[in-house]
């Protein structure tokens, strides 16, 4: 399922892995439309809150490729 999503392949990642994957991706989920930092927001903004994120974790993954 989730390799539908993301079109990500998750070939190698065990079980137990994949599932703490999953309950990581529900709790950023919930954080996200819960409306503690952001009230009632909408699909365009948690858009732009995801596209954020990706951002800086492919700048995190630049930096640490240099070292």
């Amino acid at each position: 399922m989730a390799e539908k999503a993301t079109g990500k392949t998750t070939d190698g990642i065990p079980p137990y892995r994949m599932n703490a994957i999953m309950k990581t991706a529900a709790e950023i989920t919930t954080l996200l439309v819960s409306g503690k930092h952001l009230y009632n927001p909408t699909y365009h903004e948690c858009e732009i809150t995801v596209e954020l994120v990706m951002e800086a974790i492919r700048k995190s993954k630049n930096e640490f490729r240099r070292k």
